[in-house]
């Protein structure tokens, strides 16, 4: 269930089906075998969507669920496409998405529960964590990230920043997320 409707419902084995019986499904490719849908369905009353362009990052399914149902899985949603980090590489553009990002941190050290990781320019990420968090979990976490970056190859610098994490009542909590302006 989304904002905008139902797009996808689990079976009894688990699977995620979009629910291409009510619902018109297009797919943008977004790289790395991840797409972004277009929607369109007329069985609202009050507005119809059309070709609505959806934030979500997915990762289709290539295999018939177990279930026997003819609608497409997804296997993954990934996160939002404006979360996905845009870096520079020697061989052009890195995506980074908000998952491999948010498991390096989380990985890093089972002791991190809470955190913030930030895209704030074109070369520069932000990894803010509390300061009751004991160093060598905040040293592993920064480590982490500029590892997966570095294996990436792409070029930025990861800052750690020790500050209180207010919990933000006014809209959804995203841990990871990147703050650039989009060339217009």
């Amino acid at each position: 269930m989304a904002t905008e409707g139902l797009f996808a419902v689990t079976c009894r084995q688990g699977g995620l089906h979009l629910a291409e019986d009510s619902v018109f499904f297009e797919f943008e490719l977004a790289g790395e075998g991840l797409v972004t849908p277009l929607v369109t369905t007329f069985r609202r009353r009050t507005q119809i969507m059309a070709r609505y362009r959806m934030n979500d990052l997915l990762r289709l399914s290539e295999a018939p669920c177990r279930c026997g149902s003819p609608l497409r899985c997804v296997d993954e949603i990934v996160g939002r496409m404006d979360d996905v980090f845009r870096l520079a590489s020697p061989d052009g553009p890195v995506l980074v998405t908000p998952d491999v990002l948010r498991n390096a941190v989380l990985k890093a050290d089972r002791r991190i529960d809470d955190f913030r990781l930030v895209q704030t320019g074109p070369d520069k990420v932000e990894l803010s964590l509390p300061p009751t968090f004991a160093d060598d979990a905040a040293a592993a976490a920064h480590e982490a990230v500029q590892a997966l970056l570095d294996a990436r190859q792409a070029v930025a610098t990861v800052t750690l920043v020790r500050a209180p994490l207010p919990l933000e009542t006014g809209r959804k909590l995203r841990r990871v997320e990147a703050r650039l302006e989009r060339a217009r």
